[in-house]
């Protein structure tokens, strides 16, 4: 969704102006900036199970890290292999674990099983999302379209996760106990729907650009 957008153009251009340098000038290494985004998701993941606020300003941090490592490869001269393969690896972990810590959070306030069910919805969606392209790219073909890429699902993540307290606090001051957390619910329910039409739509996508070719 925001992949080629003057959004991203000029984030990236704030990145490589203004946090790269500082970063070279401490002699941070990619790899340095790719672990510290797992150690902050993790913190992200504990966060959630007792305040999605601060688990929600942490996941931002971690999309700010992941998008970080990369920036700084290119600034360096160290985009290598190893890096671009513990860099995907650990995507997929840390987002396991923010979605671990968010189930804890709904198990402790509701303790029914569907949030788990929704949670699960997101984890194969998001894993489609990105399967879909790694194959697709190791059979030669070009697979970035969809919505709900890892960057703006950590945005949405993020922001839903931030917004909750306040939305909690005018559901209370309007006694409307079924509102509450209903920021974090509806992300969610977004997310998971999103993350497997985009796996969908990629898929379709590729298979009709492979049967061209036959």
């Amino acid at each position: 969704m925001l992949k080629g957008t003057a959004i991203e153009t000029g984030y990236y251009k704030i990145l490589e102006k203004r946090i790269v340098p500082t970063l070279i000038g401490w002699n941070l290494t990619p790899n340095h900036i790719t672990c510290g985004g797992f150690l902050a998701s993790m913190l992200a993941g504990l966060s959630f199970v007792y305040s999605p606020f601060l688990g929600g300003v942490l996941t931002l941090l971690t999309g700010l890290l992941d998008t970080l490592d990369g920036s700084l490869a290119r600034a360096t001269g160290q985009s290598k292999n190893f890096g671009a393969f513990l860099d995907s690896v650990l995507d997929r972990y840390t987002e396991f674990i923010i979605y671990l810590g968010i189930w804890f959070y709904f198990y402790r306030h509701y303790a029914r099983t569907h949030y788990l069910l929704l949670i699960l919805l997101i984890l194969f969606g998001s894993l489609m999302v990105s399967y879909t392209r790694a194959r697709a790219e190791g059979l030669g073909e070009r697979c970035l379209g969809g919505a709900f890429q890892r960057g703006e699902r950590i945005i949405l993540l993020g922001a839903g996760a931030i917004l909750n307290p306040l939305l909690n606090l005018m559901a209370w001051g309007f006694s409307a106990a079924w509102a509450t957390d209903l920021a974090l619910k509806g992300v969610l329910i977004v997310l998971a729907l999103g993350t497997n039409l985009t796996a969908m739509w990629r898929f379709m996508h590729v298979l009709n650009n492979l049967r061209k070719k036959i």
